[in-house]
Parts: structure tokens; C-alpha cells; sequence
């Protein structure tokens, strides 16, 4: 598993060369307009994508059927994929929250506080972008996956654009704390569920 990851990271090193001017650019922006909102879902954002990449990167490669002639179960290779995912995702929030946190002190146009919540739920949406996305992937490929990516952004925004122009009572801040607050359960089940559908796929494909 280990060795998985590491593989991984040193495919993805020379994408980490844009990621980084990417959010020096985002840092920039939201210094001068004192806002650091759009560092928020920017960051988490982009280092979750990487774990999409370090697939396309796999399958452009045949890597899987290399790692399958070794000691490597599917398993191992469905689950250092989530494993993966998860990692980049978590380093997206701490940066983002670092970062943000010192634009906050310099020109503070927010409370800390609601910027470490608005964070965290962009962390729970994205771990729900991956658990939807990964097992696609496995089934279909990263190439034909990609049109579903674009799905898996854009439907949940026109839904909840819909129910907020409809009238429908939206949820109370009570309510959404506690939706937070359940949340990493919620996320680990996720995970699980969509860990199990991948690995499912997987071991019934023929390489």
C-alpha cells in the first residue's frame, strides 16, 4: 500500500508545480479583495482532482496490468486509490485553512469561524465527489468518466440553484450544524460503500 502511494505522489510531483502557482494566484486574488471565500473550494478542490489525475496517469500507463503480474491484490489497489484521495483532500484543507486564516488576519472580511465551517464542508463535498467518481472510473475508464465528472459538479449546483428559487424552506442553521456534526460518520460509511462498489467492479474486470 505504501509503496502504491509513494508511486502516486511521484507521478503527480510535476502537476504540484501548477497546483502551487495556482494558489499563490488564488492567495493574490483573495489578499487584494480581502475575501478568502474562493481559496476555500479552489484548494480542496484542486489537490482532490490529483487523485483523478494520478488514475489518468495509470491508465494512460497500463499500470494495472504491470502491478496485477506482482504481488498486488485489487484490493490493495481500489483501496490506496481512496486512501489517496482522502490524503489530498485533507492537505487541500489544511492548506486552504492556513492560508485562509492568514488573509483573514490581514484584511478580515470574515470570521474565522465561518471559514473553518464553509472548509470543512467543501472537505465533506468533495470526499462526496470522490465517492461517486471513483467507482465510474474503475467501471468505465478515466477517458470516457469524464463527461460524469462534469455531472457529478454541475447537477448538484443547478438542484440546489432549483430549490433555492422555488420557495422550498431551506435547512436552519441548527439543522446544518448538525448535519456537520454528523458528517465524518456520514463520510466513513461513504467511503466504505463506495470502496466496496469499486472493488466489486474491479475484480470482476478483465485486464
Amino acid at each position: 500500500m505504501k509503496g502504491l502511494l509513494i508511486k502516486d505522489l511521484i507521478n503527480l510531483k510535476k502537476s504540484f508545480g501548477t497546483i502551487i502557482a495556482m494558489i499563490v494566484l488564488y492567495f493574490l486574488f483573495a489578499y487584494q479583495s480581502g475575501d478568502p471565500s474562493i481559496l476555500v473550494g479552489m484548494i480542496v478542490f484542486l489537490l482532490t482532482m490529483m487523485s483523478i489525475t494520478s488514475m489518468s496517469y495509470d491508465d494512460m500507463a497500463k499500470w494495472d496490468k504491470f502491478a496485477l503480474s506482482m504481488p498486488i491484490s485489487r484490493k490493495t489497489i481500489v483501496y490506496s486509490k481512496y486512501i489517496l484521495a482522502v490524503l489530498l483532500s485533507l492537505a487541500g484543507l489544511v492548506l486552504s485553512t492556513g492560508i485562509g486564516y492568514i488573509v483573514i488576519l490581514l484584511k478580515a472580511k470574515m470570521s474565522i469561524q465561518e471559514y473553518l465551517v464553509a472548509s470543512y464542508a467543501i472537505f465533506v463535498l468533495s470526499m462526496a465527489f470522490i465517492c461517486i467518481i471513483i467507482p465510474l472510473i474503475f467501471k468505465f475508464g478515466v477517458e470516457k468518466s469524464r463527461l460524469m465528472m462534469m455531472g457529478a459538479i454541475i447537477i448538484p449546483m443547478i438542484i440546489g440553484y432549483v430549490i433555492s428559487k422555488s420557495g422550498i424552506s431551506m435547512p436552519s442553521e441548527n439543522q446544518l450544524m448538525t448535519i456537520l456534526k454528523l458528517s465524518p460518520l456520514l463520510v466513513v460509511l461513504a467511503l466504505y460503500i463506495s470502496s466496496t462498489i469499486s472493488y466489486n467492479i474491479y475484480k470482476k474486470k478483465d485486464l
